[in-house]
């Protein structure tokens, strides 16, 4: 199956294929392939190997890549038993398989073969990989005599980000760069709520010191992007001091966080972490209860 029957197909499955948002919804599709009941396919079409592996370039069976990926796929525990010892000893690398599954090295690899295929495809059409995101933090009104105190209202708000999985095309820095301000201005009006959240910078070490708002308005002149998103956990013991976290959603998240991005090639950057005033979110930290 050549690469151009392969689109036909998964344009039938969604029209808005070639999109940031039908690009992107490709790409995680292709990561979920490892656990499909788990997911609801944007393009099923992907669910037939075959469909899969011509994303790759690699379904020809004149391809000596695909015959080996093929073969892979098959076995992928016993494939390199008759291969020359050298070879053997390199894949003791799929003994991650252990740990991830036995087919571990081949998934990654395969992905990422599909995912520089599609990163290429979306260069040559001059695709944006740049998306609008939202997020919504509910704001606790102080007391008025109009406002009913069992009102809350939500701060919503809208701002572009790039795609994990896409790349940024030239005039996306444009348009990430101008929205840097306003994403910061958000993330510090967030922590000037009544709610009063605790404002920490995160060092290299992953260690929190407590910082001010001014700290965070200093970072807007520097900065070329600005990434807010919020976490929030239920937390259970599952040891001594030992505790494990479901990701939920709140509308007063447990934590906002925010990448002030002083690069391009992102290896420079400012990170801050709003934390809620509430340490029951953090129960290793809540000392209320002894």
């Amino acid at each position: 199956m050549s690469p151009l029957p392969v689109f036909q197909l998964l344009l039938q499955d969604n029209p808005n294929l070639f999109t940031t948002e039908g690009l992107s919804a490709l790409l995680e599709d292709c990561i979920r392939l490892k656990y499909p009941k788990r997911h609801k396919f944007t393009y099923p079409s992907l669910l037939n190997q075959q469909v899969y592996l011509s994303l790759a370039n690699l379904s020809d069976s004149s391809n000596e890549e695909g015959e080996i990926i093929r073969r892979i796929l098959s076995d992928p525990k016993g494939w390199c038993l008759d291969a020359p010892a050298e070879v053997n000893v390199g894949a003791k690398f799929y003994d991650m398989g252990k740990m991830f599954g036995p087919g571990f090295g081949t998934d990654l690899f395969l992905y990422h073969t599909v995912r520089d295929n599609i990163q290429q495809l979306q260069k040559s059409l001059g695709i944006s990989g740049v998306r609008t995101r939202n997020i919504s933090v509910r704001v606790r009104p102080g007391r008025c005599r109009w406002r009913s105190l069992s009102k809350r209202r939500h701060r919503l708000f809208s701002y572009p980000a790039l795609e994990d999985q896409l790349v940024m095309q030239e005039s996306d820095r444009v348009t990430l760069q101008q929205a840097a301000p306003e994403i910061i201005k958000y993330f510090i009006s967030l922590v000037q709520m009544p709610l009063e959240y605790r404002l920490f910078l995160v060092d290299e070490k992953e260690q929190k010191i407590p910082t001010s708002v001014s700290a965070v308005e200093n970072a807007v002149s520097s900065a070329t992007i600005a990434e807010i998103s919020t976490e929030s956990f239920d937390w259970e013991l599952t040891g001594a001091n030992c505790w494990r976290g479901k990701s939920v959603e709140r509308l007063d998240p447990d934590e906002i966080l925010l990448i002030v991005h002083l690069d391009w090639s992102e290896k420079e950057f400012i990170f801050f972490e709003a934390q809620h005033p509430n340490l029951s979110r953090f129960p290793w930290t809540d000392t209320t209860a002894e």
